[in-house]
């Protein structure tokens, strides 16, 4: 994943050689453990590759095995809010330090998030949850089956104040920002 703004560009890949406690990684500025994962834990690592305007940082986050690198980050200013599954991590972009970490509650693995005006929306496999800029639970919505396709219908997509979603078995649903469906 490739995000940016007008103070710099991230690269975000999944570092699959990355072996907690291990001398033979490959070098970073920093590594972040929020979660404490230890070398015999099943984890995945993420490569954040930080090129600000007047340097680089790279930065190792490790984070739960069912993490998925597109659509795992949003960047407002100095600010990368990161998703790993259930886990959310928001680092300051100039010197690779923790803001605010917090693992949430959910069902299923989660894919991607996204920044809206109250908070962030969690695309997730069995639900779709909301979190404020605190990361506390707003809500959340479940449907009939799995938020995936198989089909060419996208399964999830945020259009103005409204997210469209797809199940599994093709049934359509919209729900407002506040978790209410609408359809």
């Amino acid at each position: 994943m490739v995000i940016e703004n007008e103070r710099c560009r991230i690269e975000i890949t999944v570092d699959t050689t990355y072996a907690v406690d291990s001398a033979d990684n490959r070098y970073y500025d920093v590594v972040l453990n929020p979660c404490q994962y230890g070398r015999s834990d099943v984890s995945k690592t993420f490569s954040i590759h930080i090129d600000l305007a007047y340097k680089e940082l790279r930065l190792a986050l490790i984070g739960p095995f069912y993490s998925y690198n597109s659509d795992c980050a949003v960047l407002d200013d100095e600010t990368l809010t990161v998703l790993q599954d259930n886990s959310i991590t928001q680092v300051r972009i100039t010197d690779g330090s923790i803001l605010q970490h917090k693992m949430f509650e959910c069902f299923g693995c989660n894919f991607a998030i996204y920044r809206v005006a109250k908070g962030y929306v969690i695309y997730g496999e069995m639900e779709i949850t909301m979190l404020d800029f605190s990361f506390e639970k707003m809500w959340s919505f479940s449907g009939k089956d799995i938020f995936v396709s198989v089909s060419d219908k996208q399964p999830f997509r945020i259009s103005g104040d409204t997210i469209c979603l797809y199940d599994f078995d093709g049934n359509y649903y919209e729900l407002d920002l506040d978790g209410n469906r609408i359809r």
